[in-house]
């Protein structure tokens, strides 16, 4: 057997692997005898078919599988003795046909491959970056008690609405003469919160409105001309709302109020559990450390993102991108084709410059994932989910006994190293660069994230 290689260029090569009659024909002979040995053949005894019978039923078989195999062999102690860095696998080039399979014949088979680029890391602390870090303010804290007495509130039944009532109505269409029109949409218990009416003079209509109250509103004026919402509360299709006649009688059943609960340890226990918050100062110190903290995790992962989305891009990563592409056609052909391929191909390229981005970086700085990296990876994965950071409601115990089983199942444990592995990256990345602090307040930095996540979705 000989082995050659020929390099298109750094990262694209065919390996050539010529298959002589000795290279494969002892494999072929002993699958026979060994068939042979164990054949059951109708007319003969076990064992005891004529070779050249089963050589005739079987032999093309067993001839195709060690010739593939011989060359399966090759290719790939050619990879492993020459230390050649591949991407993806092998693909067999198209000027590889067998068109007739026959002993005694020499084959040859070529394999484009891709080569991984040798990557050289340009990150130091002329790369800086902003981290934000969001002003917690005192109106802040006390939208929050708002939203908690709100959400902790009781609803009760009113006989009049005022401003944040929740008004539940009947709905049906009236035809030009102000009839209820036969066949028209109609609604049975519609809810309308006076609180997000933008009509002025509709909202005027419904303050002070009372129960068993009827009148005739403009469906389109009433929800804004928002045809979602009217197809939801009708039952329309969306397509079919702006065939609707305007007006509708509009029928009183209910009106609800939510009564807000009073700041007392009966809340306060019941938010944060008994004896944790025994005061009012004491509920606001809770609240601005649990806005820090989401805040802070938010403005982590943004700084994070950004982070290593400019580094990985600032490396200017290359690839062997047609071999790539026809390789994803080769072993993906569910996913890709010669028409989507392009299309679908940078998100493949994205994820493979961060894996050898992560490699390099790993590998530069001697570290190595760890079992006790994956374990952490895996505590901190679950905590996240039961969305239990800072609480006691996960005890070691419990985690235990959640993640040791799931680490033994491959697909969680291999998701489990490479959040091990982006972990160690970003430790790393943040070491070397420089960081510069900056307040916002929370509207700022909303905005920001906005921005962000519009373009990382838009990209992706």
């Amino acid at each position: 057997m000989n082995v050659t290689i020929e390099k298109k260029d750094d990262l694209n090569a065919t390996i050539s692997v010529d298959i002589a009659s000795s290279d494969y024909l002892p494999e072929v002979e002993k699958q026979l005898k060994e068939y042979q040995h164990k054949a059951n053949i109708p007319g003969f005894r076990p064992g005891k078919a004529p070779k050249s019978m089963i050589e005739k039923m079987y032999g093309n078989t067993m001839l195709l599988e060690a010739i593939n195999s011989a060359a399966s062999k090759g290719l790939f102690d050619f990879i492993d003795g020459n230390k050649l860095n591949i991407l993806g696998q092998p693909v067999l080039n198209d000027e590889s046909k067998i068109d007739e399979l026959a002993k005694d014949k020499n084959y040859v088979f070529k394999f484009d491959i891709g080569l991984s680029p040798d990557v050289k890391l340009d990150i130091s602390a002329d790369d800086k970056f902003v981290k934000y870090s969001v002003l917690i303010d005192d109106k802040m804290v006390d939208d929050e008690i708002d939203r908690l007495k709100k959400r902790f509130g009781t609803l009760t039944d009113v006989e009049t609405a005022s401003d944040n009532d929740m008004v539940y109505c009947s709905f049906d269409e009236l035809d030009g003469s102000g009839n209820v029109l036969e066949g028209g949409a109609h609604a049975d218990s519609a809810p309308v919160l006076t609180s997000t009416l933008k009509n002025d003079a509709i909202k005027k209509m419904f303050i002070g409105i009372a129960k068993d109250a009827e009148l005739t509103v403009n469906i389109f004026e009433l929800f804004d001309n928002d045809e979602n919402e009217i197809s939801h509360v009708l039952g329309v299709q969306k397509v079919g709302v702006k065939d609707l006649g305007p007006d509708f009688k509009l029928h009183v059943k209910e009106i609800k109020r939510n009564d807000e609960a009073e700041l007392n340890q009966e809340l306060f226990d019941k938010v944060y559990g008994p004896g944790t918050v025994n005061n009012i100062d004491e509920l606001k110190v809770k609240i601005k450390e649990e806005l820090s903290g989401y805040f802070q995790t938010q403005a982590e992962h943004l700084f994070e993102h950004g982070l290593i989305d400019t580094l990985v891009a600032k490396q200017h990563i290359p690839l062997p991108d047609s071999f790539l592409k026809k390789w994803l056609i080769d072993r993906h052909a569910d996913k890709f084709n010669p028409e989507n391929v392009d299309h679908n191909y940078e998100h493949e390229a994205e994820y493979l410059r961060n894996h050898l981005f992560e490699e390099k970086i790993l590998a530069d700085n001697g570290v190595k994932i760890e079992e006790n990296d994956i374990r952490e990876a895996a505590i901190n994965y679950t905590k996240s989910m039961f969305g239990a950071y800072g609480t006691s409601g996960l005890n070691d115990e419990l985690l235990n006994s959640i993640i040791e089983p799931s680490l033994k199942k491959e697909d969680y444990r291999s998701k489990m190293i490479n959040l091990a592995v982006s972990n160690k990256v970003r430790n790393i990345a943040k070491s070397l660069v420089s960081v510069e602090m900056k307040e916002l307040t929370a509207d700022e930095f909303t905005a920001i994230i906005s921005e962000h996540n519009s373009k990382h979705h838009h990209n992706h």
